[in-house]
């Protein structure tokens, strides 16, 4: 029942980041626009009636990709109370990477859960277990193993995962240049779609696997992976 109750939680923040589809025309906007239409128009700008600075509650990144109802915007630490664009786009980047390495992490999880392993990492645990250094003995096939895994997260943040040439159309572009013949052709809506749901999934995976690392540390991560099991544990497990 308790597995139940946290999963439907976990749904719910899941929709409440969910990207929206649907633009609202925000009071700054809104004011940019009569300004501009005061111009070349024969009213005057303070003949608009505009809203009260007072009575504002969007925020200026209102309506950016990832907010839908019912919370919408969500900030409840005030992180972009500032309205400051550089604020932004840095939370949105460590966002987008963070979920991406979430989603990654999700899938591992589940593929050593079930009993996949590489070769010399055959005796190595799934979980937590993992960080006991007693698995790792130096000059193993898992300690290499380890050691060039390491190495290639360290070469794919330095040199790779980035905006090295400073290209980027979003935050989170770490293209630099390539498959550009795949993307630029869509259309803005396509690529509002695709880059919302990549928002949407990797939030979603963040709060799978602390989710997964909650139940681990209770002890009962097989009530909520026990489908994913090898077919041999899962036999030895209903005979016990």
């Amino acid at each position: 029942m308790k597995t139940c109750i946290i999963f439907a939680n976990l749904l719910a923040l899941t929709a409440a980041f969910a990207p929206n589809q649907k633009a609202h025309t925000s009071v700054a906007a809104l004011s940019s626009t009569t300004k501009d239409v005061a111009i070349e128009a024969p009213f005057k700008v303070e003949d608009v009636e505009e809203t009260p600075a007072a009575a504002r509650t969007e925020n200026k990144y209102a309506n950016e990709i990832g907010t839908q109802a019912p919370l919408g915007f969500f900030d409840p630490l005030g992180v972009l109370s500032s309205e400051n664009d550089m604020q932004f786009q840095w939370w949105r980047e460590a966002e987008i990477k963070h979920g991406r390495i979430s989603m990654l992490a999700v899938v591992g999880y589940i593929t050593t859960y079930a009993g996949y392993r590489i070769p010399g990492c055959e005796d190595i645990p799934f979980g937590f277990e993992v960080f006991d250094k007693g698995f790792w003995p130096t000059g193993s096939l898992a300690a290499t193993n380890l050691y060039w895994t390491f190495s290639t997260i360290l070469i794919l943040e330095t040199a790779i995962m980035k905006d090295a040439y400073d290209m980027a159309e979003h935050p989170g572009d770490y293209r630099n240049g390539v498959g550009k013949g795949r993307w630029d052709f869509r259309s803005e809506e396509y690529k509002i779609d695709q880059r919302a749901k990549e928002l949407n999934n990797g939030r979603a995976a963040m709060m799978g696997m602390f989710g997964i690392a909650v139940h681990e540390s209770m002890g009962n991560i097989d009530e909520i992976l026990g489908q994913f099991k090898p077919v041999a544990t899962a036999a030895i497990d209903s005979v016990n």
